[in-house]
């Protein structure tokens, strides 16, 4: 959930154009902001709930403290997550379950936001690897996809316990049933060049479909990992409502290596 970005407007560059035109942006466009996810490892898990900056105002959007936010599953379990600092709400009884549907439901501003994720069997993330290139240092993750077709997976990569801004997601689209070498590239501004004793780990989060095109665009927008830069615009959300962010339910298998 961490380096996320939220982008609230187009640039156009209009070069023929004389007259100068003052876009009026403030206080426009202020929307609230989700994060929240739920895995089958230990608990608990986290939601932060914000509302966005000014399209002109620097920094990360004010955390909304008085919200109600809730998780319930299709077992009929709920829980009533407890605020504790900085926008975040956590759980404290509530155990990810692979096969479960989980859905989220926040109320904040006067407003009524729900997102509902099903959380895939994990993948095992069999083993890294590393190359040095003269292009850039590549770490492969090395799995085997299922047979089943539809299969998404997002990866997050930590040097020496760091965790990197790079976001990386793929599905099955070109590579359903196989032996699969992905190649995960840091191309983040501040991304280390990798030595000899740094310690690569990879969590390797299986996703539901949802989440996989709220990820793939916002890769797409950050120009980062293994996509293009396209078009400033949102990430497709799957919360209801408006609310800008995503609420994922994964599971989780994660590999490690020494740069030798």
């Amino acid at each position: 959930m961490k380096n996320s970005i939220f982008l609230v407007a187009s640039l156009f560059a209009l070069s023929s154009c004389e007259k100068v035109i003052t876009l009026d942006l403030k206080g426009e466009n202020k929307r609230v902001v989700i994060e929240g996810g739920i895995s089958n490892e230990a608990g608990p898990y986290s939601v932060r709930v914000s509302q966005s900056a000014d399209f002109y105002q620097a920094g990360v959007g004010e955390a909304i403290t008085n919200a109600t936010v809730t998780l319930s599953d299709n077992t009929g379990a709920t829980e009533s997550l407890t605020y504790t600092s900085n926008g975040t709400y956590q759980t404290k009884t509530t155990k990810g379950t692979a096969g479960r549907t989980y859905t989220l439901r926040v109320t904040a501003n006067g407003a009524t936001y729900q997102a509902t994720s099903t959380m895939p069997a994990p993948v095992p993330l069999e083993s890294l690897t590393y190359e040095a290139q003269a292009l850039g240092d590549i770490i492969y993750a090395n799995y085997t996809d299922p047979i089943a077709t539809g299969n998404a997976y997002r990866w997050v990569m930590y040097v020496n316990d760091k965790q990197q801004g790079d976001v990386f997601a793929v599905n099955d689209r070109l590579n359903n049933g196989i032996r699969t070498r992905q190649a995960l590239f840091l191309t983040s501004p501040n991304a280390p060049d990798l030595k000899t004793g740094d310690r690569i780990r990879v969590d390797m989060q299986c996703i539901d479909a949802p989440t996989y095109e709220y990820f793939f665009g916002l890769a797409q927008v950050l120009g980062s990992g293994n996509n293009q830069a396209a078009t400033p615009a949102n990430p497709t959300s799957n919360l209801s409502g408006g609310a800008l962010g995503y609420f994922s339910a994964y599971s989780i298998t994660s590999n490690s290596l020494t740069i030798k």
